[in-house]
């Protein structure tokens, strides 16, 4: 009779997946499955994301290394290391999940990128657009170093970050400011109140210079991260057309591009209060972990429970795709690299991948992971990205 196991061998997972079991290694697996129903859950999820989507990272061998640091072989159940055994199912579940490896479902004789016309396509970086209350524009990109007074602060701009400082002194009327991120573009904000404001790629955010009254609202186009300082007193409102966000402090991030037809509000910390802009009586009440989606078209206001880190990696140098159909993929690093994406067929955009992409590579580094899955083939030319 073969040894009992905690967490059985990747290797056996993944020969079942491809149909290539010795009677042996089926005898193990059948074991394992029925020694604890977390184990199941684990085989029955491995199976899922196979089926459902293909998966690119650095690949399956670094999966297995990982597999094979968590595996404990003759490891007897009990009560003392029942917590252990979930504990390590679940880390290995999340490895699965996140390192990623590559699962084809149909192979193609190349999947790496090939490309007529060779251009190297770096990464977005940091530059926007500042419009002051009076029309003028400061382009940040090329100011290293800038410093102004207007509506009761002081504007600094050193490097990657603009800043507002606040004066004790309160400005007799509001005015506000435009930060625009273009396409290929990411900027840091810091606002008046001490708020601290991440922008993506293609966003725009209108704001007072200075916070004055019973609240401190600012208009949102794309996407950001926000962190704001807390101040029960004049809550902090984000509105996205028919959307608003109310906080008294917390952090959370806003995806509310035109093209889409819904909004999406995550949150990390704290709680957050959404509804549409004339319907206040209408909201729902975020905790963390949760999302909201807005539909657009219908002005309604659903929510789920998400793993956040998805939805925020952006701001801390990560794109991570969980179950996302190549469409959406190659939107969002389409906003990133400033690359225009070409489907030689609609059916493309439906194929669905999980991955863990770095944010700062060069773009065909990025499309040779994808392409590694043997699902599609890339061609670059000058900056358009056709897909086949």
């Amino acid at each position: 009779m073969p040894e009992s196991r905690a967490i059985i061998d990747f290797e056996i997972i993944w020969k079942k997946i491809n149909q290539s079991l010795s009677e042996e290694e089926e005898m193990l697996l059948s074991q394992w499955l029925e020694e604890n129903v977390s184990h199941r859950r684990y085989f029955d999820d491995a199976m899922r994301y196979y089926l459902e989507g293909s998966n690119f990272g650095e690949g399956i061998s670094d999966t297995k290394k990982a597999w094979k640091k968590l595996k404990i072989n003759g490891l007897k159940k009990n009560r003392n290391n029942v917590r252990w055994i979930i504990s390590l199912t679940a880390a290995a579940v999340t490895i699965f999940m996140m390192i990623t490896y590559l699962a084809p479902s149909r192979k193609l004789e190349n999947g790496l990128v090939q490309a007529k016309k060779v251009e190297q396509i770096k990464p977005g970086s940091n530059h926007a657009t500042l419009v002051l209350d009076d029309g003028s524009t400061v382009d940040l990109a090329s100011s290293k170093k800038f410093q102004l007074t207007e509506g009761g602060s002081d504007i600094k701009i050193e490097g990657a970050k603009l800043q507002y400082i606040e004066k004790s002194i309160l400005s007799d009327e509001i005015k506000y400011n435009t930060l625009n991120v273009p396409r290929g573009g990411e900027f840091f904000l810091q606002l008046s109140d001490g708020t601290k404001v991440w922008l993506n790629s293609e966003t725009k955010l209108r704001y007072p210079v200075q916070f004055i009254g019973k609240e401190r609202k600012v208009e949102l186009t794309g996407e950001a991260f926000f962190e704001v300082t807390r101040n029960e007193k004049v809550p902090f409102l984000v509105e996205s057309g028919e959307q608003t966000v109310k906080v008294l402090g917390t952090e959370f991030n806003i995806s509310s591009y035109k093209e889409n037809s819904m909004v999406y509000t995550t949150l990390v910390k704290g709680s957050v209060d959404v509804y549409i802009k004339d319907k206040p009586e209408n909201r729902q009440r975020l905790l963390p972990n949760e999302q909201s989606y807005t539909n657009r078209a219908e002005r309604q206001i659903f929510k789920r429970k998400v793993s956040t880190y998805q939805y925020v990696a952006w701001k801390d140098g990560r794109f991570v795709f969980e179950d996302q159909n190549l469409g959406e993929i190659m939107n969002t690093l389409s906003k990133w690299y400033n690359v225009e994406v070409v489907f030689a067929r609609e059916d493309l955009k439906n194929i669905r991948f999980t991955g863990n992409l770095p944010r700062y590579s060069d773009f065909d580094e990025v499309l040779k992971m994808i392409g590694k899955t043997n699902e599609v083939k890339f061609m670059i030319e000058n900056k358009i990205i056709t897909i086949n």
